[in-house]
């Protein structure tokens, strides 16, 4: 339990501290009789509130604010009844003004499959409804109030010549803003982003409906994200306004990372919890249960049994040695507690000290063990990670062939990485199989030939540890034939 504890504790609080301490990502969590229990700083300035005891006053206080918090939205969106990955919502802040957000949302279950809470991280688009508000409606006369706002504004004509500019902000991609007046859309933007911004301009000034464009121009090394509205002006003119939305977009990519990242958590926190509550208790069980066999019917048993009775406690034993240790490496790496020291790594010699330790595992099941690995191919790795990679495979190779089979590790140097390979001609990987082979939150596990028992977790750490050294690690299989792992490492130098 302590084990457990450290790893849900480490995980969450981390990722909880990243979250609550985002600028420009604000972060809440709602229970699902629409209570707010957490609030980060970010989310209290988007609602004008100075912390969250101010917000669950209001909340007691007000039912307009309390309906900001009606989690009607969210099992909606959870029952797939909103097709974005998003929600766009209106709020109301402290003073009663309207603010509009984009939240995106993580439903927290409990065990009975009903979510205990919802994880919103929201992005403020206030200033970008006002804008596009205000754009819809405007006509030639409202010209002189958008030049009071902090966007790029071009006028535009019918056959995408620029007409008429604003810039009141900097802009690296635009050097010389006087200079464009005159020239078409076609010479100032990239071919593609020009094509777009034509086409929406044409549709604005058939339709005379707002346009909105999205495109990324780079400048000085730097990619720049804009978003265009486009709105009519006159009969063959339209309004261009340009906002630079780089932070949005940057902050997006954070959102999206930190969303992945609380995804992967619970994934971890429900993949530990199978473990504790079924890989490690159902060997533990079998344990006990032979052992108890031979410490009360000992006297009555036939000498026959007695040796089936300890060789099943002897396997056991090892599988669930195995499994605690798979089960501790692969929490040191969530807690980020191991240690990563790489250095020159002999691949070969790595292989021998396995095939040492596994061979009478072999022996039993009569399979050859082959290291093709060339003697000469030095990798820069961490001796102690690679070594628990080489040995989840081949004992996974070992547990899936047949009777007479044979593995073999081999090695190829291909420019700056190394790949090794794990082939086996057991029983193979069927193909829905393969597709989520790596995946934490849908790993599974199969009996072995003679129906050795796993997690599903050492393939997990596998993907982890070489990750760690930046490669890449994937398979081959044919169900009936064998399966190749490989995974690759970079080269000493």
């Amino acid at each position: 339990m302590e084990l457990e504890k450290e790893i849900l504790n480490n995980n969450q609080n981390n990722l909880l501290e990243s979250l609550l301490n985002h600028p420009s990502l604000g972060m809440i969590r709602i229970t699902s009789e629409g209570i707010p229990v957490l609030a980060n700083g970010t989310i209290l300035k988007f609602l004008s509130l100075e912390s969250f005891t101010e917000l669950i006053e209001l909340y007691n206080q007000s039912e307009s604010f309390r309906n900001n918090f009606n989690t009607h939205k969210y099992f909606k969106y959870i029952n797939q009844e909103i097709k974005n990955n998003y929600l766009e919502t209106e709020w109301l802040n402290k003073n009663g003004k309207v603010v509009f957000f984009k939240e995106f949302v993580s439903p927290v279950y409990n065990g009975s499959g009903f979510p205990d809470y919802f994880d919103c991280i929201i992005e403020d688009q206030t200033d970008k409804k006002i804008v596009e508000q205000l754009i819809k409606s405007c006509q030639t006369r409202d010209f002189q109030i958008l030049k009071a706002l902090p966007d790029i504004l071009f006028i535009v004509s019918s056959d995408g010549s620029l007409l008429d500019s604003k810039f009141n902000s900097h802009s690296s991609f635009f050097k010389n803003p006087a200079l464009l007046i005159g020239r078409k859309i076609t010479s100032v933007f990239p071919k593609a982003v020009s094509e777009k911004l034509s086409e929406a301009i044409k549709h604005t000034l058939q339709t005379n409906q707002l346009s909105s464009v999205e495109f990324s121009v780079i400048s000085e090394d730097k990619e720049i994200f804009y978003e265009a509205r486009i709105v009519v002006n006159s009969d063959n003119q339209a309004l261009m306004l340009l906002r630079d939305v780089t932070p949005q977009k940057e902050a997006e990519a954070q959102l999206r990372k930190v969303t992945e990242d609380l995804k992967q958590a619970n994934a971890s926190k429900d993949k530990f919890f199978s473990i504790i509550a079924h890989d490690l208790r159902t060997p533990l069980i079998g344990l006990i249960g032979y052992a108890e066999i031979l410490s009360e019917d000992i006297d009555e048993l036939e000498l026959s049994e007695i040796k089936e009775y300890s060789k099943n406690i002897v396997d056991i034993s090892r599988q669930t040695i195995k499994l605690l240790s798979n089960l501790l490496e692969w929490s040191r790496l969530q807690t980020g507690k191991i240690q990563f020291n790489p250095s020159d790594v002999k691949i070969y010699s790595i292989v021998e000290n396995i095939f040492q330790l596994l061979k009478s595992n072999a022996q039993h099941k009569e399979i050859q063990l082959l290291n093709s690995t060339d003697v000469n191919h030095i990798a820069y790795a961490d001796d102690n990670m690679i070594y628990s990679v080489l040995n989840n495979l081949i004992s996974n190779a070992i547990k899936f062939t047949r009777t007479g089979g044979k593995i073999e590790v081999s090695s190829e140097q291909k420019g700056e990485e190394i790949i090794v390979s794990v082939k086996d001609n057991g029983v193979g990987i069927d193909e829905e199989n393969l597709k989520n082979l790596f995946e934490l939150d849908k790993s599974f596990t199969t009996p072995g030939t003679e129906n050795e028992k796993g997690s599903g977790l050492g393939i997990i750490l596998c993907r982890d540890f070489i990750k760690k050294h930046g490669g890449r690690i994937w398979v081959d299989s044919k169900v009936g034939e064998g399966t190749t792992f490989f995974f690759t490492l970079p080269v000493f130098h």
